[in-house]
């Protein structure tokens, strides 16, 4: 009998011992939660190139995420046809991600403020973006735009490589008249997307309005001739030849240096049949060599924001 007793209790205590199956199921939970937040710790801004363009400022970004750990976000001034620019750079350890954002601390190209860069995935490859900065006051500077991925050159790239050395020769030839080379940004009604568009006016010359959509390499082109501009209530209306993206302008030249417009698209059997319409603002492309932004330009650009 004494036998029994001695084997039971040895039976309970070996029992009693074992961790119950409640424990180790919540033990294995927590070593793979902790091993999927180890995970999604170390994901990366995947290698690559994305472009878009900011409102405030009017500036043209370019992200490039680099193999070698070189990145950078570069900004082409757009009022200057691209020929001013500034870049931040950062490496690998100035980025940290999670499941839903990536975080890139740098500082700015010019007064070293402490910039801060959040991504968040959008649609396929693409990026939502907000910079904020941090200004000498303490105070925060924000503003937000979207990226688009890019597989051949840049917009910026290739618009400097085709299209300076006209540029620069008409802001020379026209710098006080209507002609010259204008530079700015367009947008549809009820789309958030915004586009890059020069105007090329020259007198006795078929004019050509170009328009650049980030993350595309096949620019739309268009052209009228000055002959057809009708001048109403001091706005100058115009059709337009060519890629059927619109199918006229109007042009107001609000000072010597900017011009605002709008264009529709209308179906050419049924034009009283609107398909679309939009706004942009263009200004005055300087030469190189000349080119400083005037104090109302710069506080124009600021705000931005204030344009729709």
């Amino acid at each position: 009998m004494k036998i029994f007793i001695i084997i039971l209790l040895m039976n309970v205590i070996s029992c009693s011992s074992l961790p119950n199956n409640d424990y180790q199921q919540k033990e294995v939970l927590e070593t793979k939660s902790k091993s999927s937040h180890e995970q999604s710790s170390k994901k990366m801004i995947p290698v690559g190139v994305w472009e878009g363009i900011s409102r405030s400022g009017a500036e043209f970004k370019v992200l490039k995420i680099m193999p070698d750990n070189q990145h950078s976000l570069t900004s082409f001034n757009i009022a200057s046809g691209m020929q001013s620019n500034e870049s931040v750079s950062f490496k690998n350890e100035d980025i940290e991600c999670d499941e839903f954002n990536c975080r890139i601390y740098t500082v700015t190209a010019n007064e070293n403020l402490p910039l801060k860069i959040t991504l968040t995935k959008f649609i396929n490859e693409d990026y939502l973006v907000t910079e904020a900065v941090r200004l000498a006051s303490e105070n925060i500077h924000s503003s937000s735009y979207k990226l688009k991925t890019t597989k051949s050159k840049t917009t910026p790239e290739r618009f400097i490589a085709q299209e300076t050395k006209k540029l620069q020769h008409l802001a020379l030839k026209h710098k006080n008249e209507r002609f010259g080379y204008w530079s700015g940004v367009l947008e549809h009604s009820n789309e958030d997307e915004l586009n890059f568009v020069t105007l090329v006016y020259q007198p006795k010359q078929m004019a050509i309005l170009t328009v650049y959509s980030p993350g595309s390499s096949d620019p739309i082109v268009m052209s009228f001739n000055p002959k057809w501009l009708q001048q109403s209530n001091g706005e100058l209306k115009t059709k337009l030849k060519g890629f059927h993206f619109a199918s006229q302008i109007t042009l107001r030249y609000q000072s010597r240096d900017m011009i605002d417009g709008d264009f529709e698209q209308r179906f050419e059997r049924y034009p009283e049949r609107l398909l679309g319409n939009g706004n942009f603002r263009l200004y005055r492309v300087k030469h190189s060599d000349d080119y400083k932004q005037p104090k109302w330009l710069q506080s124009l650009l600021k705000n931005q924001d204030n344009f729709k």
